[in-house]
């Protein structure tokens, strides 16, 4: 080496202990909050998501108002989480919530409060309103299901049961489990 090189070396060495030396007299490294295991990795205001099936067309579209990732354990957390299932032959399932938890697999959606899922008016279906709570969907299988109560509006009918499940995807199957009750009107 050269003398020129020797003295950058020497140079670039002893800035690197001085900066060591004043780091630790001022204790900056000290006042360090350590970062909680549960945060945040990843957020989203305006959030959406959409899947496509294998012919290449939409097959259902996710949005919320915020979306924040964790990274500890994968859990993706939804603020008025929307979702919407695309049918060829019918209009699409239009799923609302004022929350909602995705897992890590993305496989499992829970939407927690009061959920609306709604279904409008076409040539071989009438429209279709459900109201009920703490639903959980399966997003790829195109299948949702809860325990909890769940009222069904088809003007002029109406239809109560406890527990319910809804496969989005024809043929479409909806099923009440228990205490079902009904008020329908004849044309």
């Amino acid at each position: 080496m050269d003398r020129i090189s020797k003295y950058t070396y020497a140079l670039l060495i002893g800035l690197a202990i001085a900066s060591w030396w004043l780091l630790t007299l001022t204790g900056v490294d000290e006042n360090r909050q350590p970062v909680p295991v549960h945060s945040t990795d990843v957020f989203s205001t305006h959030y959406v998501k959409l899947e496509m099936n294998a012919a290449g067309t939409p097959k259902s579209q996710l949005v919320a108002d915020k979306m924040q990732h964790y990274k500890d354990n994968g859990v993706t957390e939804l603020q008025q989480p929307r979702l919407s299932f695309t049918n060829t032959t019918t209009p699409p399932w239009l799923i609302s919530a004022e929350k909602g938890v995705l897992s890590a697999d993305g496989k499992d959606l829970y939407l927690e409060g009061q959920v609306f899922i709604e279904r409008a008016k076409s040539q071989n279906s009438k429209a279709l309103k459900i109201i009920t709570t703490n639903l959980n969907v399966k997003p790829d299988i195109n299948f949702a299901e809860t325990t909890q109560r769940a009222e069904l509006l088809s003007p002029p009918n109406i239809t109560v049961g406890k527990g319910m499940k809804l496969v989005f995807e024809q043929p479409i199957r909806l099923e009440l489990l228990a205490n079902v009750q009904g008020k329908y009107e004849k044309k």
